[in-house]
């Protein structure tokens, strides 16, 4: 007779507690091991095909631990984009310490700028970076327009909240717009991926970049997240409206571990008003999304894109076993 082992004695002990916790609605749940990070101000994690500094203040320092593969599309459309434009150059704004750095490198060693506004971030960054070819960083918080303004710097050192607006907590801040930020760059022509990720201020810094945006057409990605939006009094569909108006047609949605949601075009306005509602930050399972846009004149990468995401989705949903 084999005694269990203590894998299945804790699932009986799950089944059992769950048992007693389900006329309250409450469950135990099996998560992802983590590396335990309690005293170490700095872990090593890797990220694509690299390893990076992170502070474990940061949240991203057991984000990657935990979901490996999030974000993952990035380094799939980088790959995409650049057999179409073997020129590639990429935009990564918001790129705090440099994980989607890693993702965007370690698909295809492209020129690269990155840019972040806060400054404990900015030092990871640019260590973290110096591994990279082609690769510069700038420390600048990116808006509508150039100048300063009024506003609150929350969560400063791990994952910067801009609100503008005057408070006792208000300081100065230096903004300037992407179409000031490219006058000042060459090969700007090339730059046809556009990531964006700063917290709620992604639809601003876009609108900013209206001109860059007009003559490239970039690819762009942004994170979608109502929550902060709704603090900054962002509406985002009008920006997504202005994008249209621009000649972007198709717009990708995947959800906060970077798993494919579905796609659609920006004229189906009632579907995109809906799930616009749905992730609002608050009950929605979905609190967030990251966005990919796609200009009429890459119809093709768009259909590319789409066909990937799907075939990696299904293949995913083929591997995941019921219990996960």
């Amino acid at each position: 007779m084999s005694l269990p082992n203590n894998s299945t004695i804790l699932n009986s002990l799950r089944t059992k507690t769950n048992q007693l916790l389900a006329p309250w609605g409450l469950a135990f749940t099996r998560v992802p091991k983590r590396s335990w990070l309690w005293g170490k101000p700095v872990v090593s994690v890797p990220v694509g095909s690299f390893r990076i500094q992170i502070p474990t203040a940061n949240p991203l320092s057991s984000h990657y631990l935990l979901e490996p593969h999030c974000i993952s599309q990035l380094g799939r459309l980088t790959k995409l984009i650049r057999r179409k434009y073997p020129a590639l150059h990429a935009i990564d704004v918001g790129a705090n310490v440099g994980d989607t750095a890693c993702i965007i490198k370690s698909a295809e060693d492209i020129p690269l700028i990155c840019i972040e506004g806060d400054r404990f971030s900015f030092a990871f960054l640019q260590k973290n970076t110096a591994q990279f070819s082609h690769t510069s960083a700038y420390n600048l918080f990116l808006g509508e327009k150039t100048g300063l303004i009024q506003a609150d710097l929350e969560k400063s050192g791990w994952n910067t909240t801009i609100k503008p607006g005057a408070s006792l907590a208000a300081r100065e801040v230096q903004l300037t717009s992407i179409d000031d930020f490219i006058g000042r760059q060459e090969a700007c022509g090339t730059m046809k991926l556009f990531k964006v990720d700063t917290e709620g201020f992604d639809c601003p810094i876009i609108r900013g970049g209206r001109e860059y945006i007009r003559q490239v057409s970039p690819v762009i990605v942004f994170e979608y997240n109502r929550e902060n939006m709704d603090a900054l009094g962002e509406k985002g569909l009008d920006t997504l409206a202005m994008l249209e108006q621009l000649g972007y047609s198709r717009i990708f949605f995947h959800d906060p571990v970077g798993r494919y949601l579905l796609s659609t075009t920006l004229d189906q306005r009632t579907l995109l008003r809906d799930l616009h509602e749905y992730a609002d930050g608050r009950r929605g399972n979905i609190c967030y999304y990251d966005l990919t846009l796609f200009h009429q004149h890459d119809h093709d990468l768009a259909e590319q894109f789409a066909q990937g995401e799907q075939a990696v989705r299904d293949a995913s949903d083929h591997v995941r076993s019921p219990g996960d």
